[in-house]
């Protein structure tokens, strides 16, 4: 097990893991424990039908970061998967790449997800050289919206009806944040 990152919180370990298939059991409880919950925002939700598939999907990731075209991390709390973070659409020609990210809702509201970005921005801006990490969110999603403002997003738009999603059509909010060369990093946020 690679561990890229981790920190505490409160009395628990939260590590940032690359992505490995000996996860998908944990990470398919999870998607289980959650589904009504996640199928409201995570399109790829009524995909993910067994650990078969989740194994699957890892292994598929796996392949895509050899390509450089993601950069998946699992969080663990403790040592059990409870979500997972990304960069995707990854474009190394213009330097920018879009954020996704997902967590168990028996460990939200404890600021998990909002220290987990802000690792990925520190990779994303010193390490692989971005100039710009953007996110998505759908715009009924508070919870999730509520991440890239805490972190110093700006609001760049508003996509009315960008998705096809549950039988109606839903606006997504884009989040950005560039990375002014020479500024201190003060500027993500804490």
């Amino acid at each position: 097990m690679f561990v890229f990152n981790h920190f505490n919180v409160d009395d628990h370990r939260i590590s940032l893991l690359l992505p490995e298939k000996d996860q998908a059991h944990a990470l398919f409880q999870v998607v289980e424990a959650d589904r009504d919950e996640l199928r409201k925002w995570m399109p790829w939700t009524d995909d993910t039908k067994s650990e078969r598939a989740e194994a699957k999907f890892i292994k598929y990731i796996q392949g895509r970061m050899v390509e450089g075209k993601v950069f998946m991390l699992t969080i663990a709390m403790d040592g059990v998967p409870v979500g997972m973070i990304d960069f995707h659409n990854i474009d190394h020609a213009d330097r920018h790449a879009e954020v996704g990210y997902w967590l168990s809702s028996r460990v939200q509201g404890r600021g998990i997800m909002t220290r987990s970005l802000k690792l990925m921005i520190d990779h994303g801006f010193k390490s692989m050289g971005l100039h710009k990490i953007l996110i998505q969110v759908n715009s009924g999603n508070h919870k999730s919206d509520a991440i890239p403002k805490r972190l110093g997003f700006s609001k760049e738009a508003v996509f009315k009806e960008q998705i096809y999603f549950h039988g109606e059509y839903r606006d997504f909010v884009e989040f950005g944040l560039i990375n002014h060369v020479n500024s201190d990093d003060s500027k993500i946020g804490k």
